[in-house]
């Protein structure tokens, strides 16, 4: 069922964004239940019920699961309106204290939907230039208490604001993780991406946003390196398959040539099999021929695991628990060879040098 459930998942998605005119299913009210969880896991509610109203009567979930799901969908659509409201207020308060800002992702991808309300939001990703010391004085200027990764080794500050909205405010364009630290230099990745981020443009909805050129490198480290780590949704797949709908050749060019300096030409090649799967990507929209076997590996995590390994069982025991750990990790290995070795010579080391404590504790796992 499963196998079925996913291709009717993505049907539906090609249906929502108009690729396809046709939804070749007619599900039965478990199947729908199943698309229903689908969506909530791959955090595309929104989108997903844009497709349920383009479907005949016959074919459409059941009366009160499609009551709930028009619920889920209005609330989608009232969270953009605050992400958007919040994200332009940010904008001009950072302005007033001669901070000049751009959003990242969320609303700045969203725009870029055939229906911008139905992206499902989840926080603020906006960058302030000048350095973790200016960023922190700028929050604490502005009075806010509850701060979080006040350091920086951090390559953001978080905080929820009085409306309880979830804001990171970057002072780094890209986090220092593993993944990115074996990239062919994280000093030579920021400086692209702080060269590129020079070019935004003042939205209608008030706040700046990047170049599609900017957004198509920034988010192919970010993509890369969350699919490695922890699994992502369709959600991110889609954000990048907006991108390179919106972008020129020359982009897509530059993007591509970003992606072999850095060494992540599987990856690209990987992640370009996934949108050409489910979103029938056209190869010229493409940043390089798509991989069918790498791209095939990341489709199955996205199911997987779902949205940054929202469905990672760790309720299972430790030593199901380490092998379902190890088996996910050597499959990336196509992917990212120098990542997997490295984080599992870490990983053994690491291991290793915690023996004379799990003895004293009496514990495998701590």
């Amino acid at each position: 069922m499963n196998h079925t459930v996913n291709g009717m998942f993505c049907e539906l998605l090609r249906v929502a964004l108009g690729l396809s005119q046709v939804f070749p299913y007619i599900p039965t009210d478990k199947e729908w239940q199943a698309l229903y969880t689908m969506a909530h896991r791959q955090t595309l509610l929104g989108v997903a019920y844009n497709g349920i109203t383009r479907l005949p009567k016959e074919s459409q979930p059941p009366h009160l699961l499609t009551l709930l799901w028009a619920r889920d969908a209005e609330a989608i659509r009232g969270k953009n309106r605050l992400f958007y409201q919040e994200s332009a207020r940010y904008t001009q308060l950072f302005a007033e204290r001669g901070f000049r800002s751009a959003i990242l992702k969320g609303q700045a991808n969203a725009r870029l939907y055939p229906d911008p309300f139905s992206r499902q939001p989840g926080d603020i990703d906006i960058y302030v230039p000048g350095g973790y010391d200016k960023v922190e004085a700028l929050l604490q200027g502005l009075g806010i208490q509850n701060l979080k990764h006040l350091t920086p080794h951090f390559h953001d500050v978080e905080f929820v604001n009085e409306k309880g909205v979830l804001v990171e405010v970057h002072h780094k364009l890209a986090s220092a993780t593993n993944s990115t630290r074996l990239l062919k230099s994280y000093d030579e990745v920021l400086k692209v991406l702080e060269s590129e981020i020079e070019n935004v443009t003042l939205t209608p909805e008030g706040f700046y946003s990047p170049s599609i050129r900017f957004a198509l490198l920034m988010q192919l480290v970010h993509l890369y390196k969350h699919a490695l780590l922890s699994g992502v949704s369709l959600r991110h797949y889609m954000d990048y398959y907006m991108l390179l709908i919106h972008s020129s050749e020359d982009d897509r060019r530059y993007a591509w040539e970003f992606a072999q300096k850095i060494g992540v030409k599987n990856g690209c090649a990987a992640i370009m099999g996934v949108l050409g799967r489910v979103f029938m990507l056209p190869q010229e929209k493409m940043l390089c021929r798509p991989s069918t076997f790498y791209g095939k590996i990341l489709y199955k995590d996205a199911f997987v695991e779902g949205d940054f390994g929202a469905r990672k069982a760790y309720k299972c025991g430790v030593f199901k628990r380490w092998l379902n750990d190890r088996v996910k990790d050597f499959r990336m290995f196509p992917i990212a060879p120098r990542y997997y070795l490295y984080k599992e010579f870490n990983y053994w080391i690491c291991t290793a040098t915690l023996i004379p404590e799990r003895i004293r504790r009496r514990k495998i796992a701590l």
